[in-house]
């Protein structure tokens, strides 16, 4: 047959507007995506963020008007369930009015074969986002069916969580470790999944096991949970998470599964030269995106020469150096902070994300560090080790420099207040 294409795209959590970050990213992707002419539109859950019916409208509306007639499939994530304060919460009424507007039945497992190609779409039990045992069992029996229907040929089901310890963002099984068991069964399954806001960049993306699985990230803000970084709210949505905007683009033969991933605020492919490829029909035998992959990536390393600087401003303490280099990149940096004298005293081993996912045009070369100023005394001598790392954990050569701290009353805590910091 002719290749398939189908245009991905997920967790835009908006409002009906175009002066909404998030529509107005919808609206990005569907003017980066429509010229490439896909036969099917996929949107993996959290599409609205409390104003479900205006937004639903809204962005059909919307939809419409990039990609008539081109038949779209939504799965409901979390964000759509929410309803603005001080109105009441009805999530029958909200999935209803979800299944309505974007011409699915009011079911939690619906299924479209579009070129011979079957895609299952599921949503979490509306009563409190998990995938009950009802659900579960109705997603067991579409993928059986389809397998059984259409033998060799890819079976993709899109869901908003992700199945449990698969790709990067999986690792809580509390909602979904049922479906992993599942999909365990059925090699040609390829799984699809939003909510982790995982930017597209990091390899551990995709993954392959029994079946593949990938995540979709986000047009709204970026994540990521495997560490606690330093530099994150919270620890999850990292530096500058605003301008994590990422869709994906699949076009699927008789062969292989070919995805593309591309910023739409940059209107770039993310690594052109290194699409993801799935051969078909998949076995476990022909995994490619696995844990072996971490044998095969080397330590990221610095360059000769590189430097460090230490700066004090306004009651902070920074780092400021030379990026380390890697053939693919460098996920992030961990900062030890050791005060010398006698009997030297680690103060802090914190991890750093690096500024690999930022768009080009804000890119400025060097990585900063905040440091914990509420662990460092003034007026001591510190030697700091900064120690880059892969996306797959491989650890390279510290650059280690010591610097003198300056006398002060004392430091701010070097955690940012709010995510855009």
């Amino acid at each position: 047959m002719d290749s398939l294409k189908v245009a991905i795209i997920s967790d835009s959590q908006a409002y009906p507007s175009l002066n909404d970050w998030g529509m107005g990213r919808v609206k990005k992707a569907f003017e980066l995506l429509a010229p490439m002419k896909p036969d099917l539109v996929l949107a993996a859950g959290d599409l609205a963020d409390g104003t479900n019916y205006e937004t639903f409208r809204f962005y059909r509306k919307l939809y419409d008007e990039y990609f008539p007639g081109v038949p779209m499939l939504a799965c409901a994530g979390n964000h759509d369930y929410w309803a603005p304060a001080g109105m009441k919460r009805d999530p029958e009424e909200i999935y209803r009015n979800f299944c309505e507007i974007f011409g699915q039945r009011n079911e939690a497992v619906w299924c479209e074969v579009v070129g011979g190609i079957p895609f299952i779409s599921v949503s979490e039990d509306i009563a409190d986002n998990r995938y009950s045992a009802e659900v579960l069992e109705k997603l067991e029996s579409a993928v059986r069916k389809a397998v059984s229907e259409y033998e060799n040929k890819p079976v993709f089901v899109m869901t908003h969580y992700p199945p449990a310890g698969t790709m990067v963002g999986s690792g809580d099984s509390l909602t979904r470790g049922g479906m992993r068991e599942i999909f365990d069964r059925y090699p040609q399954v390829i799984s699809l999944s939003g909510h982790t806001h995982w930017p597209l960049e990091d390899e551990r993306s995709i993954w392959q096991g029994n079946f593949t699985a990938f995540q979709t990230s986000t047009l709204s803000y970026g994540c990521m949970s495997d560490y606690s970084f330093y530099n994150a709210c919270g620890g999850v949505i990292i530096p500058f998470a605003r301008e994590v905007g990422q869709v994906m683009f699949m076009e699927i033969s008789d062969q292989e599964v070919v995805i593309r991933r591309f910023n739409v605020e940059d209107k770039r492919e993310i690594k052109p030269h290194a699409p993801w490829r799935i051969g078909l029909p998949y076995t476990p035998a022909k995994a490619v995106y696995t844990a072996k992959r971490r044998e095969t990536s080397p330590a990221p390393q610095f360059p000769a020469g590189a430097m460090a600087y230490f700066r004090y401003d306004f009651g902070y303490l920074y780092l400021v150096c030379d990026p380390a280099e890697h053939p693919d990149l460098v996920h992030h940096y961990r900062v030890r902070v050791i005060e010398c004298g006698k009997e030297e005293k680690l103060l802090a081993d914190e991890r750093y994300v690096a500024m690999f996912y930022r768009l080009k045009s804000f890119a400025d070369g060097k990585e900063v560090f905040r440091l914990p100023g509420e662990v460092i005394r003034p007026a001591s001598r510190c030697r700091f080790e900064i120690i880059p790392v892969e996306s797959f954990g491989n650890e390279g050569r510290a650059l280690t420099f010591e610097f003198d701290i300056p006398s002060a009353s004392g430091f701010k805590c070097g955690r940012p207040d709010c995510p855009q910091e």
